[in-house]
């Protein structure tokens, strides 16, 4: 694992702060340090979750809301540095929006394209698409961008939030990888190093936990032992 900074830092602003919090905080980064040296194999548990030895036990990563945390902090660094690579498109794509999305979507360009997007306006209601975000794995620039903006669209009517936040929390819950999905070992190392290596690696930017532990003695207790 990546070290990880002190625990206080890690709570997304959309949970509780409390005892409680901050005690789990301690025990997972405590845990985290003592592992560190004798890094055991992750494990998929029903392509969903990922089981992760630590020297106090184990914890239990659900893998979809890892990753849209470390898409959410990759994408807002993104909007405040105004700097992201592009992948070309093999065929520019057109895509026509009605007209209230087309207002919408101009008001986003140049935030579009400090993610990545290579994005023109073309012609009435259209914009041509010749680049998405290199982090993006999908190709299909029509369904990322009307995905993306009814995501966003969904943010602003259900939460409070500005331009750039929205737009950063719908590019993560709409590229995250889902339940279901098989990771290879590489990619399950990947996940959680990345994880741990967020400001705020304990929440998904929603507020869901990412992560839950079991201590040896939780297990022994179960067993009765």
């Amino acid at each position: 694992f990546l070290k990880s900074k002190f625990a206080e830092k890690y709570f997304s602003p959309q949970t509780a702060q409390g005892t409680e919090e901050k005690e789990f905080g301690q025990h997972v980064e405590k845990g985290l340090e003592e592992g560190a040296e004798q890094k055991k194999k992750n494990h998929q548990l029903h392509g969903r979750y990922i089981l992760s030895h630590i020297k106090s036990g184990f914890m239990i990563i659900d893998q979809h809301a890892a990753h849209e945390r470390i898409l959410y902090e990759r994408f807002s660094d993104m909007l405040e540095k105004q700097k992201a690579h592009s992948q070309q498109l093999l065929f520019p794509q057109h895509i026509t929006f009605n007209q209230s999305d087309f207002e919408l979507a101009k008001e986003l360009l140049s935030e579009m394209r400090a993610l990545g997007f290579d994005i023109e306006e073309f012609g009435k209601s259209t914009f041509i698409v010749q680049g998405v975000p290199a982090i993006v794995p999908e190709n299909n620039a029509r369904q990322l961008l009307e995905n993306l903006m009814e995501q966003y669209k969904q943010n602003l009517t259900g939460l409070k939030f500005e331009k750039r936040e929205s737009l950063a929390r719908a590019m993560a819950q709409h590229t995250a990888i889902r339940p279901g999905k098989t990771l290879s070992e590489q990619e399950m190392d990947a996940l959680v190093d990345e994880l741990f290596a967020c400001k705020m690696p304990y929440s998904s930017p929603s507020g869901n936990p990412t992560l839950i532990t079991f201590s040896l003695e939780d297990l022994e207790k179960r067993f009765k032992k």
